[in-house]
């Protein structure tokens, strides 16, 4: 003779322990997704900002009256090297200079902006009034550099933080900063 065990009333713990396991899976996995877009977007900028530099350099000698309009290609040329990725980039900027050889020399090497006569330290996003202390990329002598930097703010898609009272669970961080610059030597 069998006995009837009566069943045990656990059939919703699955289902909610599913839920937790699942909710977790998915944000880690949401993370990497997250996580790869971030590598392309810098390894896409990477990319433009050499090219970039390596049109600025070949084309370092130009006549005086086609300066600006160089400079606006080689800002055009780098931007489109980007192929739509810099809408990932919050304040996406570029900037084209020539640099300070003395920056190479500290440890680690950094990459300064050359300055005009004045000898301040520039910075090359910033719109100066009046006489702009920033010497032209093209002010590159034979073997001196010029670099692109592009510059801006990456914002993941997808909020991955969780906010457990005091406890908040960053998967990724809100904003990610993006400075890539390329340095080629000049060809002029």
């Amino acid at each position: 003779m069998r006995l009837r065990t009566r069943p045990s009333r656990r059939r919703g713990a699955t289902l909610v322990e599913s839920a937790m396991v699942i909710a977790v899976f998915l944000l880690f996995l949401f993370g990497i997704f997250e996580y790869c877009r971030y590598l392309m977007v810098l390894h896409v900028a990477n990319n433009a900002a050499r090219d970039g530099a390596r049109y600025a350099s070949v084309n370092v000698n130009c006549p005086p009256d086609q300066v600006a309009a160089k400079k606006a290609a080689i800002l055009t040329y780098t931007t489109d090297r980007m192929a739509g990725v810099q809408k990932n980039i919050q304040g996406y900027q570029v900037a084209v200079y020539s640099c300070d050889q003395s920056g190479f020399a500290s440890n680690p090497p950094q990459v300064i902006a050359k300055s005009s006569p004045t000898g301040a330290t520039v910075d090359p996003f910033k719109a100066y009034s009046g006489t702009n202390p920033l010497a032209d990329w093209n002010a590159a002598a034979f073997t001196e550099r010029v670099a692109v930097t592009i510059k801006g703010t990456y914002r993941p898609i997808a909020p991955l933080s969780i906010n457990m009272g005091r406890l908040k669970l960053s998967i990724i961080p809100d904003n990610i900063p993006v400075n890539v610059t390329a340095v080629m030597g000049s060809e002029g």
